[in-house]
């Protein structure tokens, strides 16, 4: 059984069904009539007069005030096993402080590690330097004592054979002349005077082997040992500076963590108001237990008596853009008041985009100065940047619309004096959003058309595809 509450809204949903099938079919009559109506218009060329006036080219980009000038506050830690290192403590953003006061605490407390086995090891090469030294010292005393105690020593031994030997041949020499004297008045035998010249040769050969071993000590024996404890000198010397070297390498090493471990306490190098050097772009937060990396900023003290605008300038606008352009400034967070600078500066190279969905928009970093900046201005605030790149006092200028391009040259439609229309080709200067300045081909007086496309096709090839200039 059907209630009929429910038959009466079947009812009045299938009214409305056919009211609007209705109501469709009437529209669709209506809006064929007036196509017929339309396509029977015949369409008229719209006409503006060539004029010369002021032409203003103007560049408009948002920005953010900066200080001009920053003090860059970063951390100075190296990277020791880690890539970061903690923030223990930091002192308020926006904190007026002095020269000399705290700033950033990080943490040392793997360094104070690093410095205790450090240590261990400059204790070690310390140990080491002073053995080499001894060592040194020791080869040094050993060619001394051998040039002054032994060698010497054996050389008096030597020298006194040596003496001996010499006597004893000059006593042969004398015994045997008196022999030969007695020999030969018979009192001496033949055998008697053969054994005395034996013992002369005897002599002789005694000698010359004291001499030889003088002679061989002293040009032999002392070279090689000496050469052998100047070989020991030089051993313990090199020692001994390869200690040297590694006992200041490892003092320095300690040295450097003794000012890794100064590098994190960071006290104020000048007076200024603390800004945290948050990055949105990059993810960047400063904050107590958030790290940080070597060389990262983490505090600016900006020099507030300068600011500027810091604005990104597209790469379809940055060739029109030039230092010492003059600009006129507004500040969100200022109300009513219309500052003036100029561009300081235009960045070579296009900004780095974080963000993936704006990665192929290039734009360049362009640097406002402020003229007379106001009380209250603080840097983070929100700015809008308009640099006039181009004034021309009596620019000859047509509207943007009249103006259209078959293969890279620029056209537009001239109306004479009997309304026929005349393609004329033209030089261009620059543009801004509304009008082009004309460097020739049309002269002050005469009128273009503004609505050229219903027009294009009498004047050019209809393969032509080109669309008007926007």
């Amino acid at each position: 059984m059907i209630h009929p509450a429910t038959k009466n809204r079947g009812f009045a949903s299938s009214k409305t069904i056919f009211s609007l099938a209705g109501a469709c079919a009437l529209s669709l009559v209506w809006w064929l009539n007036l196509e017929e109506e339309t396509s029977a218009l015949e369409v008229t060329p719209l006409l503006e007069e060539v004029k010369v006036g002021l032409f203003k080219l103007e560049i408009t980009e948002p920005g953010e005030v900066e200080s001009a000038e920053n003090i860059e506050i970063k951390s100075e830690v190296r990277s020791r096993g880690s890539s970061s290192v903690n923030i223990l403590k930091i002192v308020p953003e926006g904190t007026m402080v002095k020269k000399g006061d705290f700033l950033v605490k990080l943490d040392d407390a793997s360094l104070q590690k690093d410095l205790l086995k450090q240590r261990i090891s400059v204790h070690q090469a310390n140990a080491a330097l002073v053995k080499a030294e001894a060592d040194v010292e020791a080869a040094k005393l050993a060619l001394e004592e051998y040039l002054s105690g032994s060698y010497r020593e054996k050389e008096e031994q030597l020298e006194s054979a040596e003496f001996v030997a010499k006597e004893n041949l000059r006593r042969a020499e004398e015994y045997l002349e008196y022999s030969k004297k007695l020999a030969a008045k018979g009192y001496v035998s033949e055998a008697q005077l053969e054994a005395d010249q034996f013992a002369v040769e005897k002599a002789g050969k005694e000698l010359d082997l004291a001499q030889t071993k003088l002679d061989v000590l002293r040009t032999h024996t002392r070279t090689a040992k000496v050469n052998e404890l100047n070989a020991s000198i030089l051993t313990a010397e090199a020692r001994l500076e390869s200690a040297k070297n590694s006992n200041d390498l490892e003092l320095a090493q300690e040295r450097e963590i003794v000012e890794q471990i100064e590098k994190c306490t960071i006290l104020s190098p000048a007076d200024g108001e603390v800004t945290y050097a948050n990055n949105k772009n990059k993810g960047v937060v400063i904050a107590e237990g958030e790290q940080v990396r070597e060389n990262q900023t983490i505090i600016r003290l900006p020099d507030t008596s300068r600011l500027l605008v810091q604005a990104k300038i597209n790469e379809s606008r940055v060739e029109q853009v030039k230092a010492g352009m003059k600009c006129r400034i507004t500040i969100d967070a200022i109300r009513d008041v219309e500052l003036e600078g100029s561009v300081q500066s235009v960045s070579d190279y296009p900004w780095p985009s974080w963000d993936r969905y704006r990665a192929h928009i290039k734009e360049y970093g362009t640097k406002i100065i402020i003229n007379d900046a106001p009380d209250g201005l603080r840097t983070g605030m929100t700015a809008k940047v308009t640099i006039l790149s181009e004034l021309i006092e009596d620019a000859l200028q047509i509207p943007l619309p009249a103006v259209f391009r078959k293969k890279g040259q620029a056209y537009c439609l001239v109306a004479g004096e009997e309304q026929e229309l005349e393609l004329r080709e033209i030089e261009l200067g620059p543009n801004n959003m509304s009008h082009a300045v004309v460097r020739s081909g049309l002269q002050e007086g005469e009128s273009v058309v503004i609505n050229p496309d219903p027009f294009r096709e009498n004047f050019e090839p209809s393969e032509d595809q080109e669309l008007a200039l926007n």
